[in-house]
């Protein structure tokens, strides 16, 4: 539905040179506070990670970012589980492997 326009992003956020411990407030206090102002949609740009060379001259090898790594990890904390509806990785058009949607449920409050 994103690719055809019919959810709109709500909020993008920028996790790029965040620590890991920033990096995991920020999701959560950004969680909570769209759950309660009823944005939905919010695309998490947490990066791919670094391209080092390996051992071998020809052979480069893709270490993936600690935030990456950790992310879907964070949607199962206690404070946020109840309130997402589902995680899935962006589209290349919006990120790719280094980006995140969440869907939130809605706020029945």
């Amino acid at each position: 539905k994103i690719k055809k326009n019919i959810i709109r992003i709500n909020k993008k956020i920028d996790l790029h040179g965040l620590s890991l411990t920033e990096a995991k407030e920020i999701f959560i206090n950004t969680i909570e506070s769209c759950f309660f102002s009823d944005k939905r949609c919010i695309l998490f740009i947490t990066g791919k990670g670094l391209n080092k060379k390996s051992d071998s001259p020809n052979e480069t090898k893709l270490y993936y970012g600690k935030i990456r790594e950790n992310f879907l990890e964070w949607t199962t904390d206690n404070k946020v589980y109840s309130k997402i509806l589902s995680t899935e990785k962006a589209s290349p058009r919006y990120g790719g492997e280094g980006a995140f949607f969440v869907y939130l449920r809605k706020n029945k409050i």
